[in-house]
């Protein structure tokens, strides 16, 4: 059975076992340009499933145009990798073959990356990429000529030159985009020059007999002045003169709609270009390589029969199906998975670099080869699957292939679900037919299959499974508007499915990919058709190569789209809809609703199994209505780790709800992925503002176990609603500078309000003792820590820094949650984040650090693993109740300048030459070393990054990034950073600002006073900067103890500690360390605070800090906090500096309303 595809073939000395080849697909697998085992084990699959050929993906031939997402073969340290992956290959009985790149734009989206282009390309009207000088070119034709020696040298059997798809090499030979008018451009000759001087620079470089293919379009589509395929026959035959063997004929470019040419969807038919490669195969005489969407045997036999071409690309065939060639050699035909052209996981997966890795719709396992190993069950229990559409089948397909014994109920006569509905809309012929053919697939497996038969919880009982998939789908969304529920009124799937008959004129309301498909086919039955959406765009849910074809199409049938339109009413024929302010009518005999599906309701099924004990989960549109990509993926993830003890665990009983505020921050996004990594344990809830900004990230993070909610975290009915079924609260959300800055009062109505809101919230819940509450706080509660006191520790004084309205909203939403009452809380304490934000930097925050100032900062990402393991069921009951310093260890110790000069040392700019070191404060700004970050990592374990590995890798990648002259020329330099630090210094509350406006309380709180700031070296006069020494640690004294336990000391212990902070005790029992007790403070103010609070903490009189920043007279009557200020201000700096907006009153304003007083 197809004896031509699986023939042999020598090409020089070089022989394949059989015609197929897998094409060099990019599938971002590699990691750092460098081989990973992802990408040896997605090649061996496809070796050990009988192709002959593994062509390895584009491989950056040019060291400072590798895309870090790519493979690199530009330097000698990736040869190992490469050879690695080459003995892998070789040893399952494979060949491999790699493909030399130079990518020109197509590199943009890593700006490290710098893009070489032919000639001369305006990409706006300030900018203009400079085409490569004559110099360059020789350069870059060495490079491919290295690479291949390289090539060799890692094992692989041959190369290929990649010389279509608008890549550096074809930008020249296209007349279209090459505009040079040297020897380089003009004539064909003359564009030619430089891919034949790459070639034989290659041809020169290896073995002659290892073979070169080179991958050439057959002709420019959608380009004026173009290749014509008469100019590519002719620039083969010189390729073939210069060294090249083997023509891979190929078609599409990256900057027109040929790119729909490039990664052909189902749109396009099969096999679209096979007569092109003939037509260049006969005026040639060269060996031929047949593409573009061959993704069946038969068809692939046809064309070798046919003799167009000597071999074969089966790409995305082979994704599909890694047994692809196995199975049609053996005769189990019917058995192979189809590729169906949709394009998700493949093209789509590869462009969303949100995305880790390409994948695919009918193999969820691509890139994931070990991780969704259907290895064999040790028992063979019994998996009850509801529902027969895409997602049912695949699991029922794996278990059988693990030996678990699947049993499929649907409710309907038919399996195939909405997968096969979508088969009914125009070119998706393929889908239905692989939907069909999966149903067969289930039918030969001897899987029990219970047609017209729903899962109830009765039969769940009655059968007592192992587990139960839930795969029940989704139902379209029903509009919520006058008229909807007309005789006219009918939705997509009524319409694909043929179940109404829709004439004359409709309105299609929605334009995703549901909506235009319902479009087109009604279109294509003779109706006239309007599409209303209400995005900015039609189509905005299809990637990007389908998007071409679809709206080509819609262009072709004259269908209407308008976009921006919010539907109102359907009334008198008429589709009513408000746009740019103005309400239009769109007459028609049909409105089709296509606004999206709604999960089916599975709560009666999941109920019956957590009361059964009986393991659940949902997957595919049961759990939240999507891609038919994401179906098979949490199908296939179901089927093979059922049964393993974590995810056993895990879907055993219902997700925790984990509520996140902050969500779209940096510590708060890292929390968010770090949560959604570990599904089905968990789902979160986030809420946040409803931004542009927050809208478009909150896109790329969309999951069906993330439910958003937008709105104001200072709204407690909003709280109210986020907080109710949560099982834990991450309130990380905060207004923080520079916004905090300018905005004081609003921070401060923001921070404590919402953290209010959230203890209120939890109390109103109906077992509190069950939400377990995690509070960022802030070092910058803590203060102002220079020299000689630039050690500390959890319990020492707050000490929030003058003009700091941020660190007073943190002091007073801290306390609050001290003495809250709640069972279960804990205040993680901030520290920086790494990398720190941008929008700092332009803020006069710049010169309010000493540039000795040290802080021990904190990897965002470490953040978020520590704020996701806080959830975790392992963390122990002691934990809780306390506060911590967070920190990424004393890797991450940094003096100011440090810190500025790592962060800029890559541009050649150092802290010492931009500021001016007169304009920096003395004082008043937060950090310390801390004595006890390590604590909270021996709780939670979060610290999993290196420190000087990561920082090699931002200095390696700054260091890039520079290298690429269009990027360094975006980067300021000393002078113009100088000059804006300078500039900056001026706003207000900047420190020019404070000495020119004569801000003496500015002035007092930064530098102590003119004088003081007037004695500042500059550093021409010797200021010194060093690094803080981080030998003998500090301790302060606490006023107890501290060998007894918290909960062990007496009332004589609390007393005496009290009069160490200058307090008196009033009360004269100590029920429990949480229960707040009366103090006097040595103002006169009575106040009540826990003990927890006190010496946990370090909270001292609250209303001491009302009206005024008063330290010094705080540190004459506190000998607790007397060791933050005196060591650093003696007896000089004594002022008090008026608060403009009191913590303390709006504090208390905000209990008094929710009832907390």
């Amino acid at each position: 059975m197809y004896e031509k595809l699986f023939s042999p073939i020598t090409i020089k000395g070089m022989e394949l076992k059989n015609r197929v080849i897998l094409p060099a697909m990019g599938t971002r697998m590699s990691d750092h340009k460098m081989v990973t085992d992802k990408l040896i084990r997605y090649h061996v699959a496809r070796v050990k499933g009988g192709n002959g050929l593994n062509m390895v993906e584009v491989a950056s031939v040019e060291p400072l145009s590798s895309p870090k997402q790519f493979l690199s073969i530009a330097e000698d340290m990736y040869i190992p990798g490469l050879k690695k992956l080459t003995d892998a290959i070789h040893e399952a009985g494979g060949k491999a073959g790699i493909q030399l790149w130079q990518g020109s734009i197509a590199v943009s989206f890593d700006p490290a990356a710098i893009m070489y282009v032919a000639s001369d390309m305006p990409v706006s009207a300030e900018l203009t990429l400079p085409g490569i000088s004559v110099e360059q070119i020789h350069y870059i034709a060495d490079c491919f000529g290295r690479a291949a020696a390289r090539a060799a040298e890692a094992g692989f059997d041959c190369v290929e030159f990649h010389c279509a798809h608008n890549y550096l090499p074809h930008s020249f030979l296209s007349g279209g985009i090459n505009h040079r008018t040297d020897e380089y451009g003009g004539s064909l000759e003359n564009r030619a020059r430089f891919p034949l001087e790459a070639i034989r620079a290659i041809r020169s470089a290896i073995p002659e007999d290892m073979p070169i293919f080179m991958r050439i379009d057959a002709h420019d589509d959608y380009l004026e002045s173009g290749l014509t395929i008469e100019e590519v026959a002719q620039f083969c035959k010189w390729a073939k003169e210069a060294g090249v063997d083997v023509l891979d004929i190929s078609r599409g470019n990256i900057i027109t709609p040929a790119l729909k040419y490039e990664v052909p969807s189902l749109d396009l038919p099969c096999g679209f270009n096979i007569d092109n490669a003939a037509y260049i195969r006969k005026e040639t005489g060269m060996l031929t390589v047949g593409v573009g969407r061959i993704n069946t045997p038969e068809l692939a036999e046809q064309i070798l029969e046919e003799d167009k071409v000597d071999m074969v690309v089966i790409g995305r065939g082979q994704l599909a199906d890694p047994e692809f060639c196995n199975k049609a050699k053996s005769g189990k035909r019917e058995d192979i998975v189809t590729c169906v052209g949709c394009d998700q996981g493949c093209y789509d997966g590869f462009s969303n670099l949100d995305m880790p890795h390409i994948t695919c719709l009918r193999n969820p396992a691509v890139g994931l080869e070990a991780e969704l190993e259907p290895v064999p069950c040790e028992e063979p229990e019994k998996v009850l699957i509801a529902g027969g559409g895409i997602a049912g089948m695949q699991a029922a397909l794996i278990l059988k292939e693990r030996g678990a014994r699947p049993v499929i109920y649907e409710s309907g006569d038919h399996l195939g679900g909405q997968f096969l509905l979508a088969g009914e809309a125009p070119r998706k012929q393929e889908m239905k037919a692989a939907m069909l053919s999966m149903a067969s697939q289930v039918k030969r497996a001897g899987i029990e299959v219970h047609l017209n038969t729903p899962a109830t919880p009765e039969l769940i009982a009655e059968e007592k499974p192992h587990t139960v998939i839930c795969a029940i789908g989704s139902s379209p969304i029903s509009l919520k508007i006058p008229g909807a529920d007309g005789e006219n009124v009918v939705n997509s799937h009524q319409v694909l499915g043929g179940k109404v008959k829709v004439s004359g004129t409709a309105v299609v309301i929605g334009g995703g990919l549901v909506g235009m498909e319902a479009a087109e086919y009604l279109a294509e039955n003779g109706c006239k058709v309007t599409v209303l959406e209400m995005l900015p765009e039609v189509c905005a849910d299809i990637g990007p190569v389908r998007k071409i074809c679809v709206m080509e199409e819609i262009a072709k049938r004259g269908i209407a789209t308008v976009t921006n339109i919010t539907v109102n009413r359907i009334e008198n024929g008429c589709v009513y809809g408000s746009k740019d302010g103005k309400e239009e009518s769109y007459p028609c005999d049909y409105a089709v609703v296509a606004v999206g599906s709604r999960s089916n309701d599975s709560s009666a099924l999941e109920e019956s199994c957590r009361s059964e004990g009986i393991a659940f989960v949902k997957v595919g549109d049961a759990l939240r209505a999507r891609r038919a990509m994401n179906a098979t993926f949490e199908a296939q993830e179901a089927a093979v780790k059922f049964d393993q003890p974590e995810y056993r665990a895990a879907i055993s009983k219902a997700p925790r709800t984990v509520f996140v505020t902050g969500g779209t921050g940096k510590m708060g996004i890292e929390t968010v992925k770090q949560l959604l990594a570990r599904k089905p344990k968990f789902a979160v809830r986030m809420l946040a503002r409803p931004s542009a900004k927050n809208k478009e990230l909150v896109k790329k993070i969309a999951d069906p176990y993330l439910e958003v909610i937008w709105g104001d975290m200072k709204d407690y009915e909003t709280i109210l609603k986020c907080v109710t079924g949560a099982d834990y609260v991450l309130h990380i959300g905060a207004m923080v500078s520079p916004a905090a800055d300018k905005y004081p009062e609003e921070t401060l109505y923001t921070n404590i309000g919402s953290t209010l809101n959230i203890i209120k919230a939890i109390k109103e819940q109906p077992d509190p003792d069950k939400v377990k509450f995690a509070y960022v706080g802030t070092v910058a509660m803590t203060g102002d820590r220079p020299v000689p006191v630039n050690w500390g520790r959890c319990g020492d004084p707050i000490n929030p820094s003058a003009h700091d309205y941020y660190a007073m909203s943190k002091v007073f939403s801290e306390l609050s949650v001290f003495d809250s009452g709640l069972k279960y809380w804990v205040s993680i304490r901030q520290t920086g984040q790494y990398p720190p934000d941008q929008g700092a930097g332009e803020e006069p925050i710049q010169h309010h650090q000493n540039p000795n100032n040290v802080l021990e900062w904190s990897t965002a990402v470490e953040s978020g693993i520590c704020m996701a393991n806080l959830c975790e069921d392992w963390v122990p009951e002691e934990f809780w109740r306390k506060a911590y310093n967070l920190s990424s260890g004393k890797g991450w110790r940094f003096a100011h300048w440090e810190l500025m000069n790592f962060s800029f040392g890559p541009m050649g700019i150092r802290y010492q030459d931009v500021f001016d070191v007169t304009k920096c404060a003395l004082y008043n700004f937060h950090g310390q070393y801390y004595t006890d970050s390590d604590l909270l990592d021996d709780y939670l374990h979060f610290r999993v990054i290196p420190p000087e590995s990561y920082r090699a890798e931002v200095t390696a990648e700054m260091e890039a990034m520079m290298k690429n002259p269009m990027i360094a020329a975006m980067m300021p330099n000393t002078q113009s950073m100088k000059e804006n630090l300078e500039k900056i210094s001026h706003k207000e509350m900047g420190t020019s600002w404070m000495l020119e406006k004569d801000q003496e309380d500015w002035i007092h709180a930064f530098f102590g006073s003119r004088e003081k700031q007037q004695q500042i070296k500059t550093v021409e006069e010797g200021y010194e900067f060093y690094h803080p020494s981080e030998e003998n640690p500090v301790y302060m004294d606490h006023g107890y103890d501290e060998n007894k336990a918290l909960e062990d000391l007496d009332a004589e212990d609390i007393r005496k500690a009290a009069q160490f902070r200058g307090c008196e005790l009033l009360d004269e029992t100590i029920p429990d360390i949480y229960t707040p007790l009366r103090f006097r403070c040595s103002q006169g103010h009575e106040y009540k605070m826990s003990v927890n609070a006190m010496l946990r903490g370090g909270h001292w009189c609250p209303e001491c800090q009302r009206n005024t920043w008063h330290y010094a007279d705080m540190a004459r009557k506190s000998p607790f906090y007397a060791q933050v200020w005196t060591p650093v201000h003696g007896n000089e700096d004594d002022y008090s500096i008026p608060m403009r907006f009191s913590a303390f009153d709006i504090w208390n304003e905000l209990k008094e309303k929710l009832g907390l007083v």
